[in-house]
C-alpha cells in the first residue's frame, strides 16, 4: 500500500509542477496522476477493510470513509480507465 501512494504522490507532485512551469505536458501529467490516484485510493481503502474485518464498514471507524470518498472521487473527476484512453490519446 505504501509503494501506491509513494508512486501516486510522485506522479502528483510532478503534474503540479508541471502546472506551475505552464508546460505543454500538462494534460498528460494530470491524467497520469488522476489514474495513479484513482487506483491507489481504491486499492489502499479495501484493502484496509479487509485488514480491519467488519468494523472498517460500520460507523465507527473512519476507514468507511476514505472507501466512500474514494469511489466518489471516481464519479466526480473520473474513473482511472478513463484517464488511461486521454493518456492513449496524448
Amino acid at each position: 500500500m505504501l509503494v501506491a501512494l509513494e508512486n501516486a504522490k510522485s506522479l502528483t507532485y510532478c503534474a503540479v509542477w508541471a502546472v506551475d512551469r505552464g508546460l505543454d505536458e500538462v494534460p498528460l501529467a494530470v491524467s497520469m496522476a488522476k489514474t495513479a490516484a484513482s487506483d491507489m485510493s481504491g486499492k489502499v481503502a479495501g484493502t484496509g477493510i479487509q485488514l480491519h474485518g467488519g468494523i472498517g464498514m460500520t460507523w465507527k471507524h473512519d476507514l468507511q470513509l476514505y472507501f466512500k470518498r474514494a469511489k466518489a472521487s471516481e464519479v466526480a473527476f473520473g474513473d482511472a480507465t478513463r484517464h488511461r484512453e486521454r493518456v492513449a490519446r496524448l
